[in-house]
C-alpha cells in the first residue's frame, strides 16, 4: 500500500545510509535524487530510482552484512526492506 507519509519520513535516512556507504557515483546519485523527488509529480522517476537501488542492494547486501567494518548493518537492512516495499507501489 502506498503511504506517502512513510516515504517522506524515511527517505532521508535511507538515502544517507546508502550515500555514506558506497563510493559508486551512480548509486550515490540515485540515492541523492530520491531525497528530492516530488512524489506527486515524479512517480515514474521515483519507481525508476527505487528499482535501481533495489537492484544494487540485491548484489551488495551480503557484502554489507558480512563486512566487519560496516557498523550500521541494521540501517542497511531497513533501507533494503523499505525499497523492496516501495518497489511494489
Amino acid at each position: 500500500m502506498f503511504n506517502e507519509n512513510e516515504i517522506i519520513v524515511e527517505i532521508e535516512g535511507l538515502s544517507q545510509t546508502i550515500i555514506q556507504y558506497t563510493n559508486n557515483n551512480f548509486i550515490r546519485s540515485y540515492a541523492s535524487k530520491l531525497e528530492t523527488i516530488d512524489l506527486d509529480n515524479q512517480s515514474e522517476m521515483f519507481r525508476l530510482l527505487v528499482s535501481k537501488l533495489v537492484d544494487w542492494y540485491d548484489t551488495e547486501i551480503d557484502h554489507i552484512i558480512n563486512n566487519e567494518f560496516v557498523g550500521n548493518k541494521d540501517a542497511h537492512l531497513r533501507s533494503y526492506e523499505l525499497l523492496r516495499k516501495w518497489s511494489n507501489i
